[in-house]
């Protein structure tokens, strides 16, 4: 007979348990952590690789993205575009249908209102712009539904979907401009330059009817969310499908009308692109938006009035970048240096995420105990 001896377990050296009841003052702190040592990260490598006072850079940062009055509508013209895509997605990664088709969305929507825009110049300003609205919004919906029907009937992987349409968009909005661009020109250009038919109008500058139209979906798509019954059914689809089906939900048409919302969203800001901001199209209208938009939704852990602060982080840091890259402090600080203190702020941002939801704790050292038998 084999004599067997209890061995107590160690507990393991690092434990990691989820937070369940962290106040608002210790995310703010976490995050405030996070964005100093991102900072003293970024200081140590501008000191390393050029050799020059990290403040020095850091100011040409700040300049170039609020260094005068065209700099600053810039700057928030861009954070309430990327802003816009933000909230397009977030109903989307509110149901766990992770939607990285964007870009596409976006264009299909500013394709659609660029197509109505130059085919109708003489149809009354206010009528082509109220058509090119809802063409573009129609355009972004469908094509946000057709990965949400593979999804719902067929359980196909969405983000490789999203992600593929995205070619295909681009490659409708290329066939379009090499048919309609002029012999002598590589791009459309201005459409209706002259007479601005199906512009919008405008208020003080450019930036500031789409800002307002932008926080006025903001504040919607967040009562839709939180407070509507389809809202509800969206957050129960996305935390259980056997809870949302249990509970009578209909989980397909969930996805199809939460995607189809997502989609139009992303068709309304490629209409701003188009009457609103550029009065043109191309392949790159939508830039990178579709993507880094994803970023912002993680970031903000999808509440909807903190993307608006990450939003201006992130555009921030680019043209702060490119300000960077272009000044002459120093050889070294160029696009890819510009790329490495995004990337160093960003990820330090994401990583505290992770303390703000997990609670990291480290083994004590036990003391240990000698017993000693027959004194």
């Amino acid at each position: 007979m084999k004599r067997t001896e209890d061995c107590g377990a160690k507990s393991p050296f690092v434990r990691i348990s989820q937070r369940n009841d962290i106040s608002p003052k210790q995310r703010l702190i976490i995050r405030a952590v996070a964005v100093a040592v991102a900072i003293l990260v970024d200081a140590l490598f501008i000191l390393i690789v050029s050799g020059k006072n990290p403040f020095l850079a850091f100011g040409k940062i700040f300049e170039g993205t609020f260094g005068n009055k065209i700099k600053f509508t810039e700057t928030v013209k861009e954070t309430f575009l990327l802003l816009g895509v933000a909230i397009a997605l977030f109903p989307a990664y509110k149901m766990k249908f992770w939607n990285v088709g964007g870009q596409g969305q976006i264009l299909m929507g500013a394709l659609a209102a660029a197509a109505i825009m130059k085919k109708f110049p003489d149809v009354p300003n206010f009528l082509l712009i109220l058509i090119m609205l809802v063409a573009a919004i129609v355009a972004g919906a469908a094509w946000g539904m057709i990965p949400a029907v593979f999804k719902a009937f067929w359980n196909t992987n969405e983000t490789l979907f999203t992600l593929m349409m995205n070619y295909v968009a681009i490659q409708f909005v290329v066939l379009y401009v090499e048919k309609n661009r002029g012999l002598t020109s590589s791009s459309l250009g201005i459409i209706n330059g002259i007479d601005k038919s199906g512009w919008l109008p405008v208020l003080g500058n450019a930036t500031v009817l789409p800002a307002i139209l932008i926080s006025v979906i903001l504040v919607a798509m967040y009562f839709y969310i939180v407070r509507s019954k389809q809202g509800y059914e969206v957050t129960v689809v996305g935390e259980s499908l056997n809870t949302a089906r249990y509970a009578g939900i209909n989980v397909k048409a969930v996805i199809i009308r939460t995607m189809a919302i997502s989609g139009a969203v992303c068709g309304f800001i490629g209409f701003l692109y188009v009457s609103g901001l550029n009065h043109t199209i191309s392949d790159s209208t939508s830039g990178s938006y579709g993507f880094t938009a994803v970023i912002v939704c993680w970031l903000a852990n999808l509440n909807p009035f903190l993307m608006i602060l990450y939003s201006l982080i992130i555009v921030f840091f680019q043209k702060g970048g490119l300000s960077l890259q272009s000044s002459k402090i120093s050889p070294a600080l160029n696009s890819y240096s510009s790329e490495i203190i995004i990337a160093v702020f960003l990820f330090s941002l994401l990583i505290s995420n992770f303390f703000i939801k997990y609670r990291v704790q480290f083994r004590k050292k036990e003391k240990e105990t000698e017993s000693v038998e027959g004194k």
